[in-house]
């Protein structure tokens, strides 16, 4: 396995875990939120968190598969050498706009 295939897969890895953990915390707590909503000393307590924190992440969520279909995330380093090259060009006194 080549560099830079070993460390695609080790990004993708590490992704997939974090999405894993955080996608475990979200079933965590929506499902306590479901439980508080049926309860009868508090019912409905639940309803508006719920609510609201699925309407704050769907956002969030349709912009990172959006990321993710369109290609954004192939060449994370793009943009950081893009950079140097304009700082460089600065210094040398070449730089047009």
């Amino acid at each position: 396995m080549t560099p830079s295939r070993r460390r695609r897969f080790v990004e993708v890895g590490f992704a997939v875990a974090v999405l894993v953990i955080a996608g475990l915390g979200f079933t965590y707590k929506m499902s306590e939120f479901a439980v508080t909503i049926v309860k009868d000393d508090v019912e409905g307590f639940g309803a508006v968190a719920v609510a609201t924190y699925l309407i704050g992440m769907m956002p969030l969520l349709f912009v990172m598969l959006w990321a993710v279909m369109t290609g954004r995330f192939r060449d994370l380093e793009a943009t950081k050498r893009r950079l140097f090259e304009i700082d460089d060009e600065i210094a040398r006194g070449d730089f047009h706009a």
